[in-house]
């Protein structure tokens, strides 16, 4: 008769999220992995593999929890400018600002070059953002909030990569002040003035 699980997957899923996303890959030994989640090695290993695919499962949560929040603000047929200010703010002030970066950030950073499938995850993280900036940056379009020669697939490229810096720099400079990155997604977004 197969054991029962004496523990819930997915929350021991969340902890080693947060483990990871504070101290990245590497510097996330299995011990603590293994204490965060309140877990053994025998439940990890017959549960998620080992440490590089739980750390592939994690990325794989990050990006539907975020994917949900890209629901959530500017998922709707009807956002624009407005809403897509209101994402970046709420970006930066729940996964950049809160946690030091954008998960899929640090990932990219420490093993993008070198591990074929967090690359592909990283990438294809990358284009479900520069998708939704596309389509609210077509909607901007057609409400006449972009000008008429702008366009919409470069602009969501150029964003998307704005906040993937925003992300870097909130690793690097954790003193950064909101009002300072509130300045910066201003700049950032004035690109899109019409």
């Amino acid at each position: 008769m197969p054991r029962i699980k004496e523990f819930d997957p997915e929350l021991a899923r969340e902890r080693a999220m947060g483990l990871f996303w504070e101290r990245g890959y590497e510097a996330a030994s299995l011990r603590d992995l293994l204490s965060a989640m309140g877990i053994s090695r025998q439940s990890l290993y017959n549960t998620f593999g080992d440490k590089r695919r739980l750390f592939l499962s994690v990325l794989d949560l990050y990006a539907e929890q975020v994917g949900r929040l890209i629901d959530d603000s500017i998922g709707s047929d009807s956002a624009s400018i407005d809403e897509l200010h209101g994402f970046m703010q709420y970006y930066w002030a729940q996964v950049v600002h809160d946690h030091g970066a954008c998960m899929m950030a640090i990932a990219a950073l420490e093993l993008g070059l070198r591990d074929d499938e967090v690359s592909a995850k990283v990438q294809a993280y990358l284009f479900g953002l520069e998708t939704a900036f596309t389509r609210v940056l077509r909607n901007a379009k057609q409400l006449g909030e972009l000008r008429d020669d702008a366009d919409p697939v470069a602009l969501a490229r150029y964003l998307t990569n704005c906040l993937m810096g925003l992300s870097v720099l909130g690793r690097g400079a954790r003193t950064t002040s909101r009002a300072a990155v509130r300045q910066l997604i201003t700049t950032t977004l004035s690109i899109l003035d019409g």
